[in-house]
């Protein structure tokens, strides 16, 4: 398939939700709204990670009732946002996908211009959070912690931009659905666009300012002790599997 045109893509908007409920209303309705007023084709995939006492699931379903381009995908317990993303890849029935976080972090409209830079012509889009330093909230140990690993991605893959770990990106979803993905948890936005960028070198990208804001939430979904080292982890691991096959690929 070649590039789409702008009038004819349909877009698959993907949000992993676990423990939402603060703010999964808000951010559902905005994209809504502003790919309504776009005139895209497009639909919204939340998978949901169920578990007892956390009302997202409900907040969700009402939705469902309002907007016929919303759907729900629901699995009880605890899966993690890995798994969750993978579902949407494969559920996704459009031309261009786009991760969204539930926390209402990201612009409405800056989502549209990911999704034209892929109409365009391109094959992947990064949504760039930090061309203007760190975000007004955005922890001081987290923002440190996320230009060290950039900075470690882009230097051992040659990446052509410094956000690689930023969840909010853009895909032609053919060239998606042929990575081997398999990643438990967020670090499954780092292992896209390396994956993305091992495979193909020459791939077309565009870089995108985006905003971010740093929502108040009740519980922190990704945890520097916990996810930092899956991070590292997954980020060696595919590096020394690059320079293997290198290695053995020189005459």
């Amino acid at each position: 398939m070649g590039p789409p045109g702008a009038a004819g893509c349909f877009v698959s908007i993907a949000i992993p939700a676990y423990r939402e409920s603060e703010h999964i209303e808000g951010t559902i309705s905005g994209i809504i709204s502003e790919l309504r007023r776009s005139g895209l084709g497009f639909e919204v995939i939340v998978v949901l990670d169920s578990v007892p006492g956390d009302p997202t699931g409900p907040i969700v379903r009402r939705l469902c009732e309002g907007f016929e381009e919303l759907r729900l995908i629901e699995r009880p317990g605890r899966r993690g946002v890995g798994d969750a993303i993978r579902t949407a890849i494969m559920a996704a029935e459009g031309d261009i996908f786009v991760p969204v976080m539930g926390d209402r972090s990201e612009d409405a409209s800056d989502i549209v211009a990911l999704i034209r830079a892929i109409a365009d012509g391109r094959d992947m889009a990064v949504g760039e959070r930090f061309r203007s330093g760190r975000p007004p909230g955005y922890p001081g140990m987290k923002y440190i912690a996320n230009r060290l690993c950039n900075r470690l991605i882009k230097l051992l893959f040659r990446l052509p931009y410094s956000d690689a770990t930023n969840a909010f990106k853009a895909y032609r979803l053919e060239l998606l659905r042929q990575l081997d993905l398999s990643s438990k948890g967020f670090e499954i936005f780092a292992e896209i666009p390396i994956k993305f960028a091992l495979r193909w070198p020459s791939a077309r990208i565009a870089r995108i300012p985006v905003q971010h804001f740093v929502r108040g939430k009740r519980e922190a979904k990704l945890s520097l002790l916990r996810d930092g080292p899956r991070y590292i982890k997954m980020v060696l691991s595919l590096f020394l599997r690059y320079k293997i096959r290198r290695a053995f690929e020189r005459p």
